[in-house]
């Protein structure tokens, strides 16, 4: 039981992993190639260098040096706030320059080296026990001024700076406080060393008596820098034109805008298109679990991966010689072609938005250009689909391109008239997007057999292929099996009209119809509709005959999978019978071993039921055929009603609970069945035995043949012979196809020996 488990396990994971890794593949490659599309062309250029041409911005960018010097010129010129004028700075100023010019004053004491005699060592180690720093005049003055004289000027410049903070001295305004001083004392007529000596003691001890407020001028600059806008660059926008100078401003704009070659990759761009194909293929997701969550295997997955891979990446190369040529209907033909068409509605549009972001980004992207690209293959999928429901031929495709490219050019044309006066170019490009749709369905040509051949697909045009007689595995029906092939004939007929009438696909169901029965072929004198009198299930337990007789869905599956015959023309073959039971051989065991020495389980078709409408269809259609050849003078209601009854024993058995048919479908499946089987058992009409008398010519020859005079001497001659009169005893084609046909069971309930 482990065991088994973890082998179901398994197999559930494997799909999973595999379809996991197909589309992690496609996102990869899909959003390589939009970013290699979508980035723009780089250019290589320097500061202070001359542009090489005119570069246009790609999408809005700001220039954030510009901007930035304007903000700190802004900034500057709000003036500064300041705090409330503080008195106490005039006493703490004035007892600092007191202390400052008593320590000067000390020097003229006679303790300090007579300047004469200092050295500049000496003056340098007095420095440092100074308030300021003398220089050697200064110092020279300072020793030989006249006593009065110095106190004079002391007391000026204390007297001064008094005045000064009396007043106001606002912070950072110091230096010029200092200046006026200087020029205030110097004017007076001191000695002009004694006034440098003064003003450096100013200068060392003033204080302004107004401080700025920080807090409150930081907040004024802010909204200064804040008021000036962000210096912006539109898209189109013209960044740099030829030959002009590059400024450190455009190199930054053309930086961030990933336009320089030495910058690295565009991660915002990068990003921003990753996120629009992971949307997509979300939505893609989710479209397809709703409508074909059936068909989701992981052959589907792959095949719709790779045409959107191969769609993006033709688009991508033919982008680089013209966008318009881009075949962006290719996926729609191609989907609609070898999958299914109201997927293939949805794919189309992803893959027209996709595409259309590989559009010269030189100006940006979501243009009015990628307006156009989207608005054509949103036009375009009615039209194909449209022709594509007219018309299974593969001539179909061209005029579905014909008519794709004339719709591309009304696109193209109107989009460009509304929003360009210049008539000459907006005529151009429509003309390069009529082209588009005829190499969409070109290149659909070529690419649908390959595609058919590498998944094995039951396309249309494959299925014709299969339908004719010539077919290897028809062929030898034919020759080896020739009751089981117009027994399957019949069936094909029944089966094709039922699927039209229940929304099917009509040319699947009478191809499956065909190939249903080729597993007899390994066995087919086991089977009623192929013997001629012996019947080896006379002689044969009827175990083993209920063994051979449902084995042939298996064998005729086996078959159908060494021809490469596609997978849903396979589904059929296996799910005919569905797990229904050969009546006769159950019935004949019952008889011959005793109901509770048989088990009704080793009597079963191995299945599956039908899981499609085309599978229901052939199972109706199988199981009425048989039936229908057994009932005596047949007549309308003795048709109808063997019909119905058939039907719905199936019904009853459950064998049409995995198909997708309502009791609705089951009545028109009915009148489908009806009128087939009404032409097949028309009304025939009794031809008389006719003695047809000679032809005119055949008499006149003969008359003259009797007038002509015979030569004597010819013994030999031969007498004309009379001409005989011809009994013709007419063919019936119908009843020679029936008598070639499978003989019918006694009962119509019950399953006959060929499990037909």
């Amino acid at each position: 039981m482990k065991m088994t488990r973890r082998r179901a396990s398994t197999s559930r994971v494997a799909p999973v992993l595999k379809n996991t890794l197909i589309i992690a593949a496609a996102y990869l490659l899909l959003t390589a190639m939009l970013v290699l599309g979508a980035t723009p062309e780089q250019h290589d250029i320097q500061v202070g260098s001359p542009a090489p041409m005119d570069i246009l911005a790609t999408k809005d960018v700001n220039d954030t040096v510009t901007t930035e010097e304007h903000r700190d010129a802004a900034a500057a010129m709000v003036e500064p706030s300041y705090k409330s004028i503080d008195f106490s700075v005039v006493g703490t100023v004035s007892s600092a320059m007191e202390s400052s010019f008593n320590r000067l004053l000390a020097l003229r004491d006679g303790s300090y080296p007579d300047p004469a005699d200092m050295t500049d060592a000496e003056l340098e180690t007095l420095n440092l026990t100074l308030p300021v720093n003398l220089d050697w005049d200064e110092y020279e003055a300072l020793i030989y001024a006249d006593t009065d004289n110095l106190d004079h000027l002391v007391n000026d410049a204390i007297i001064s700076v008094r005045e000064a903070l009396n007043s106001t001295l606002l912070e950072g305004q110091e230096g010029a406080a200092v200046s006026r001083l200087s020029r205030s004392l110097a004017a007076t007529g001191y000695d002009q060393n004694l006034v440098s000596m003064a003003t450096k003691v100013i200068n060392a001890c003033i204080q302004p008596n107004m401080l700025i407020d920080e807090e409150i001028t930081e907040a004024n600059r802010q909204k200064a820098r804040d008021a000036v806008e962000m210096e912006t660059c539109v898209k189109g926008e013209v960044i740099v034109r030829r030959g002009e100078i590059v400024t450190l401003a455009q190199y930054t704009m053309l930086s961030s805008l990933g336009l320089l070659k030495e910058d690295s990759l565009d991660i915002p761009l990068l990003a921003g298109i990753a996120l629009i194909v992971l949307l997509v293929m979300a939505c893609a997701a989710l479209y397809l679990r709703r409508y074909a969550e059936k068909k989701l295997n992981t052959s589907a997955i792959l095949l719709l991966c790779l045409i959107a891979v191969v769609v993006t990446g033709l688009c991508l190369a033919i982008s680089r010689f013209n966008a318009y040529m881009m075949p962006i209907s290719l996926g729609l033909m191609l989907v609609a072609l070898l999958f299914e068409q109201r997927i293939a509605l949805y794919f189309n549009i992803a893959l027209g938005f996709l595409a259309s972001m590989l559009m010269d980004a030189s100006g940006g992207l979501f243009t009015v250009t990628m307006f156009s690209v989207i608005l054509m293959s949103m036009v375009a999928g009615p039209i194909v689909l449209y022709v594509y429901s007219r018309s299974t031929q593969r001539t179909s495709l061209l005029l579905a391109g014909v008519l794709v490219g004339v719709s591309n050019f009304v696109c193209t044309l109107s989009v460009g008239l509304i929003n360009s006066a210049e008539l000459r170019g907006v005529a151009t490009n429509a003309l390069w997007a009529m082209s588009s749709g005829i190499i969409s369905a070109i290149l659909c040509i070529g690419l649908q057999p390959l595609l058919e051949s590498i998944f094995n697909l039951a396309t249309n045009s494959k299925l014709i292929e299969l339908s004719n007689p010539n077919q290897p595995l028809l062929r030898r029906l034919l020759l080896e099996a020739p009751g089981t092939y117009h027994h399957s004939i019949i069936v094909a007929n029944l089966a094709e009209a039922a699927a039209g009438a229940v929304g099917g696909n009509p040319l699947l169901a009478r191809v499956g119809a065909y190939y249903h029965d080729v597993g007899k072929l390994k066995r087919p004198v086991y089977f009623k509709e192929n013997q001629m009198g012996d019947n080896p299930h006379d002689r044969t337990d009827p175990r083993v005959s209920a063994a051979i007789v449902t084995a042939h869905p298996r064998d005729g599956a086996a078959m159908a999978q060494k021809a490469r015959i596609p997978e849903p023309v396979i589904d059929i073959i296996r799910q005919h019978h569905g797990d229904s039971v050969p009546l006769w051989f159950y019935d004949k065991a019952v008889k011959q071993y005793g109901a509770e020495n048989v088990d009704i389980e080793a009597f079963r078709y191995e299945g599956p039921r039908p899981r499609s409408k085309e599978a229901a269809c052939v199972m109706l259609a199988d199981t009425i055929e048989a039936a229908a050849r057994s009932v005596p003078e047949p007549t309308q209601e003795k048709v109808d009603a063997l019909i119905h009854k058939l039907v719905y024993n199936t019904v009853n058995n459950g064998q049409l609970e995995e198909s997708d048919l309502t009791f609705s479908d089951l009545e028109r499946i009915c009148s489908a069945f009806s009128t087939v089987l009404t032409g097949v058992f028309h009304e025939r009409i009794e031809y008389p035995d006719v003695k047809l008398p000679p032809r005119a010519e055949s008499r006149a020859e003969a008359e003259d043949v009797q007038s002509a005079p015979q030569p004597a001497a010819t013994p030999a001659q031969p007498q004309p012979a009379q001409q005989p009169s011809a009994t013709v005893t007419p063919s019936q084609p119908e009843q020679a196809a029936a008598a070639m046909a499978t003989e019918p069971e006694a009962e119509p309930t019950e399953v006959p020996e060929d499990d037909d």
